[in-house]
């Protein structure tokens, strides 16, 4: 994992997201209360099999909770924007026809 601090961060964020307590992860991970308190706070990274149940109670990868992040390298964003206006400008007509139709 690249930093710790990113990970106790993502946890806390996901927990909160999910609506959930420090006890409720600490009961679905099967771990001890202080233990995951020790994750959420920095002071522990998690062994492989939390990590894998971090991962799949917050329906995340592992990479996610790793710090990794996709690569822009060589992304084109002048094709992204292109393809984003022409699905845009698609998609207006058929609003526009819509709210007319409801008048």
């Amino acid at each position: 994992m690249n930093n710790t601090n990113e990970f106790h961060l993502l946890l806390k964020q996901n927990r909160e997201e999910h609506g959930m307590t420090q006890v409720d992860v600490a009961k679905h991970l099967k771990v001890a209360r202080q233990t995951y308190l020790d994750l959420e706070y920095g002071r522990t990274l998690p062994r492989l099999d939390t990590l894998l149940a971090i991962s799949s109670l917050f329906n995340k990868s592992v990479a996610y909770f790793a710090g990794e992040r996709p690569s822009l390298d060589g992304f084109d964003t002048m094709e992204l924007f292109a393809e984003l206006q022409q699905r845009y400008t698609k998609q207006v007509p058929i609003i526009s026809n819509e709210v007319m139709n409801e008048s």
